[in-house]
């Protein structure tokens, strides 16, 4: 064993800015609703470089916080020892950086605070095979002091007799047999351990993740179950390169199931986000519903599931940017997020991390890009009542010059986060081993057209330009206007607690909507595929359709590029129309 020591010394941060965002949880109409009250802390800088792959957080059983923070910027940054730094008063001041935390590879290392005593990080180390011992592996864990000042290097065994050792990523590529995942370990009221892992059994197709128990404050680990495994592709009409099941992370929430939140892309391309899944156990992790995606969509990588001690369910991920969002349905459906940062991989890795600090408080690290280093950013989660839980939605929409249009089309759709609406860059492409164009700026919330088929509520505005929607339960939605002669527009809102109804307001450009198909040789439509039209990337929808939102001058042919880039069954379609054409007619791709 190798044992660390640290000084101390201290830096100041500041205030606190307050958010209020909302949850229903009584029926339409009730005279009280539950929300969530939303306090996010001011942010402390822990380090210059933006591009992380490694930041993690952990936290001991009396609140002292260690934060890991890579040494360098990705990807040269996740095969460096990486510095930390301690914070006894819950994240207020820390330390300077501290040498020989680490090393720590793409973040994939979870942690628990003991109730005995000390925290252990599990993970970030390759499992080897034990020679001469049929089914067992070896690793690594780091086992904390209280005071988070000293820790102990512990060498580890699993015993999982049906594992593989399997190729790695990121590069450089390295041999492993299963791996510990990427969430936080969790201690059972007995004071055994159950951990994520993640890896292949001997003849599997794709990655699977899985469930480890330990019995012995984590010396020795068993196989639990499998809570992932997909060998096929169940979701076609994603978008995304299809990896499996990998990077998981688990919960024990109050009402005594497990939830897992897995990660299924492979791919990194900005316009190829497939979303989180997640399933539910009721035997504490033998065995699983099958997964399903996340609602709405959670883009796409590296969750980190946390259950607050109010019972509200925290969910930090990331790619594209990081965000943490809420759950108080144990994890069925997702509302409220708060995001820190919204750039795209070049910029920022998704690769980020989050530990409680306290009473219904978290704490989320992760870099934020350019000279803005790597960061931690403290959150509060309160649950209050309110009423009434209904409120009148109005807002006007207007031209450019401020004049109201009227007879325009508002819908009121369901919340959606999905961010696949890009434009790629005209010269360069994407960084590492891609060769695809690089994304300017950040992917975006997608346009979506009105559809009467999918039944959303729609108003239309009077000659003065309002419009209304009245009785909207509190929550989140998309707005989605659309006039004839001009740009439509898309907007995500919220709709609070306020006294009076809530307005909104639109400022159309000149322009078109654009709204295509892509189906096979038989007519059937083909969800999921990439659109390109001229530099503007989107992707077709379950029926087929994509959408273009076109501001003026309006182009009268436009080069379309059309792929379901990780099927191998479709050829890709290349071809310059006319725009007349591409709203009337179809695009086929043959098989």
């Amino acid at each position: 064993m190798e044992r660390h020591h640290i000084k101390k010394s201290l830096v100041l941060i500041g205030a606190t800015l307050c958010l209020i965002s909302v949850f229903l949880v009584g029926p339409a109409g009730a005279g009280e609703v539950e929300i969530l009250k939303i306090t996010q802390g001011k942010p402390v800088k822990l380090g210059p470089w933006g591009l992380q792959s490694s930041a993690t957080l952990g936290v001991s059983r009396t609140g002292v916080i260690a934060a890991g923070v890579d040494s360098q910027d990705w990807p040269g940054g996740h095969r460096q020892w990486i510095t930390y730094r301690v914070s006894s008063d819950g994240g207020k001041t820390w330390t300077e950086h501290l040498q020989g935390f680490g090393p720590v590879r793409s973040g994939v290392e979870g942690w628990v605070t003991l109730r005995g005593g000390g925290a252990l990080q599990v993970g970030g180390w390759k499992m080897a095979a034990i020679e001469g011992r049929e089914g067992w592996w070896e690793s690594f864990l780091s086992r904390f002091s209280d005071d988070m000042m000293h820790y102990e290097l512990e060498k580890i065994q699993v015993y999982m007799p049906q594992a593989a050792t399997t190729l790695v990523e990121p590069s450089p590529l390295f041999m492993s047999g299963p791996r510990f995942g990427t969430g936080n370990v969790i201690q059972l009221p007995n004071g055994d351990l159950l951990a994520p892992m993640q890896g292949k059994f001997k003849g599997d197709k794709n990655g699977r993740v899985l469930i480890t128990r330990s019995v012995d404050r984590g010396r020795s680990w068993r196989y639990h179950g499998t809570s992932g495994y997909e060998p096929e592709d169940r979701h076609p009409e994603l978008p995304g390169h299809y990896l499996g099941c990998a990077e998981s992370s688990i919960a024990l929430l109050p009402n005594g199931q497990l939830l897992c939140m897995m990660r299924t892309q492979y791919s990194h391309l900005a316009g190829e986000y497939r979303p989180l899944f997640v399933c539910w156990s009721d035997d504490l992790g033998k065995t699983w519903t099958r997964p399903q995606p996340t609602t709405p969509h959670l883009m796409n990588i590296h969750p980190i599931l946390l259950v607050l001690d109010n019972g509200v369910v925290a969910c930090i991920y990331g790619r594209p940017g990081f965000h943490v969002v809420f759950s108080t349905d144990n994890g069925h459906t997702w509302k409220d997020r708060v995001s820190f940062s919204h750039l795209s991989v070049d910029r920022v890795s998704g690769q980020v991390h989050g530990n409680k600090i306290g009473p219904n408080k978290l704490m989320v690290i992760g870099g934020v890009g350019g000279s803005g280093g790597v960061q931690v950013f403290p959150v509060t989660v309160e649950r209050m009542k309110v009423s009434p839980g209904e409120v009148a939605l109005s807002g006007r929409v207007l031209d450019e010059g401020g004049k109201p249009i009227a007879g325009v089309r508002v819908e009121r759709s369901p919340n959606r986060y999905t961010a696949e609406d890009w434009l790629e860059h005209a010269t360069e492409t994407e960084p590492w081993y891609h060769t695809d164009p690089l994304t300017v700026g950040s992917p975006k919330l997608s346009y979506l057209s009105i559809r009467e088929a999918k039944g959303y509520p729609t108003v239309q505005t009077d000659a003065q330009g309002r419009f209304r929607f009245d009785s909207v339960k509190l929550g989140e939605y998309v707005l989605t206007v659309e006039a004839e002669g001009y740009a439509p527009q898309h907007r995500h809102i919220k709709a609070g607690p306020k006294a009076e109804s809530q307005t909104e307001e639109f400022r159309l450009k000149a322009g078109r909507k654009v709204r295509g198909k892509v189906v096979d040789q038989a007519g059937e439509p083909v969800p999921g595929a990439c659109v390109v039209l001229n530099r503007w990337h989107v992707h077709t929808d379950r029926a087929g359709f994509f959408h273009w939102s076109v501001e003026a001058p309006v182009p009268e042919r436009v080069t379309v590029k059309v792929s379901k880039r990780y099927v191998a069954k479709y050829k890709p379609y290349q071809a310059t129309v006319a725009l007349s054409q591409l709203v009337s007619q179809p695009i086929i791709l043959e098989k």
